[in-house]
């Protein structure tokens, strides 16, 4: 049974939440490093993940799957990271809004570093076959458990 005070407290909280604070901003530079440094975290993490499972031998379908999504996330972390450098030396007017916040324009002369900007921001055509990846990674290890139980029960 639930104590009182939660009884109290739960509904509170639930109807009368106040602020969230679920974003906390970083002054310039303290939240790149951060960021920068989750990105190469995220990688070496990606890359031993890649490395044991090749290290074990596992086999089938699942496996493949996962260890093609831990290189096409690798190859997104670089993207992005480039990116965020990229977007560091850009120059603030290099980029306008048009319309609303979801149409950015890129403004001439077009320099390299505007070029390695405007192609990282295509990182989703990355990052979307990785999650397919591990979308059907994990629905393999689903179905071959699945197998096992039935295989059981009989």
């Amino acid at each position: 049974m639930l104590h009182p005070f939660w009884l109290m407290v739960v509904p509170l909280m639930l109807f009368n939440p106040g602020e969230a604070c679920a974003l906390q901003v970083h002054g310039e530079p303290e939240g790149l490093y951060v960021h920068q440094i989750a990105h190469l975290h995220y990688i070496f993490a990606l890359g031993y993940f890649y490395w044991d499972i090749r290290r074990t031998s596992f086999t089938g379908r699942g496996w493949g799957y996962l260890q093609m999504f831990c290189l096409l996330m690798t190859c997104w972390n670089l993207m992005a990271f480039i990116g965020h450098i990229a977007g560091a030396y850009l120059h603030p007017t290099s980029l306008v809004q048009k319309d609303h916040y979801l149409t950015t324009l890129l403004l001439e002369p077009f320099t390299l570093t505007k070029y390695i900007y405007y192609v990282t921001k295509l990182d989703h055509l990355i990052y979307v076959p990785a999650m397919f990846c591990l979308f059907i990674g994990l629905r393999s290890f689903y179905h071959s458990v699945a197998q096992e139980d039935l295989g059981g029960q009989r």
